[in-house]
């Protein structure tokens, strides 16, 4: 989609939908149109208080973020800004479903050099007759070498690193 700015006009615009896609994109064209743009049925999800914040802090003037009708007030522009933004909840939920289902029933015994290095890390694993649980909390970078079994699955490597991303110090995976 290519649009001119200044061809940009503030609307009052209902969405059939509040759908999250439609509401960011009308939230960043209505912060460089001319004049004043309502959005109504608004998408409410955290993402869309997120890109306002993000928004808001280069310059741009959003009141209503989370709420099923906004109002925004076009600038001429918007400036650059140091900004971090949220967790990617869907991300996290999976990742949290995913530890729900399959933590059932696992056997610390079959997963012992995994178990091992979380512990390393920082992280808090337990478990008993019926599976494990493990909490993170601030976790610290450690040495991963994968082996044949019973050493550290190869096929766990990347989760592995993707997880040591996250962790303060540095980590060698071979």
């Amino acid at each position: 989609i290519e649009a001119r700015v200044d061809a940009l006009h503030g609307a009052e615009i209902y969405l059939d939908f509040p759908s999250v896609g439609a509401t960011e994109n009308l939230m960043m064209a209505a912060a460089l149109a001319n004049g004043t743009t309502v959005l109504e049925n608004a998408a409410k999800e955290p993402e869309i208080v997120d890109l306002a914040g993000l928004l808001v802090r280069m310059g741009a003037k959003i009141d209503g973020a989370g709420q099923s009708r906004m109002r925004i007030e076009g600038r001429s522009a918007l400036h650059g800004a140091s900004y971090t933004p949220m967790a990617d909840r869907i991300e996290a939920g999976t990742l949290m479903l995913c530890a729900a289902a399959t933590l059932r029933g696992a056997e610390e015994g079959a997963l012992q050099a995994v178990t091992a290095k979380l512990r390393e890390c920082g992280a808090e694993v337990t478990g008993d007759a019926s599976g494990l649980r493990v909490r993170g909390g601030r976790l610290r970078g450690v040495d991963v070498e994968t082996l044949v079994y019973p050493g550290f699955p190869t096929d766990l490597q990347a989760p592995m690193m993707a997880m040591l991303c996250r962790a303060e110090g540095t980590s060698i995976l071979t």
